[in-house]
């Protein structure tokens, strides 16, 4: 073997440890990480301060959440409002395969049941809310085991 393969291999090895490096570092965090369980949020729009928090841990099949709303300016409860929640897989491409009930429980609470989710992985949660004329919505991400 010549001195131009060796240092060819030699380099081709530093790259493929660094580039192995760096994917590993990667998955360990950023957005690939786990999502918390419990997850708060303004909305997209700055109108709405969004929490949504699982009743138990998320699990392949339906799930229940409960979901917290608040004006982002004052803080006051955000009540009557229409809700919309859905779900994607976003490495998958689909959605979950029907809409959660969602239930007024007052004091800006809301109980979001059945939201299934139909397989393990990363989905993305996206609620949307309409109160008083003004609309605003958030995306959490949640990963099913």
């Amino acid at each position: 073997m010549n001195d131009t393969n060796r240092i060819s291999r030699a380099r081709f090895s530093r790259v493929l440890l660094c580039s192995l490096a760096f994917s590993w570092l990667a998955a360990c965090g950023g957005e690939g990480s786990s999502a918390s369980p419990d997850q708060e949020s303004i909305g997209l729009r700055g109108a709405m301060q969004f929490k949504l928090v699982p009743e138990a841990p998320l699990v392949q099949g339906e799930n229940d959440l409960r979901l917290t709303l608040r004006d982002a300016e004052t803080g006051a409860v955000v009540e009557g409002a229409l809700i919309e929640v859905t779900a994607i897989m976003p490495a998958m491409g689909h959605e979950a395969t029907f809409a959660p009930a969602i239930e007024e429980a007052g004091d800006g609470a809301y109980a979001v049941r059945g939201l299934a989710l139909s397989m393990p992985g990363r989905w993305d949660v996206h609620v949307r809310v309409e109160h008083q004329g003004t609309i605003d919505e958030v995306h959490f991400y949640y990963d099913v085991p």
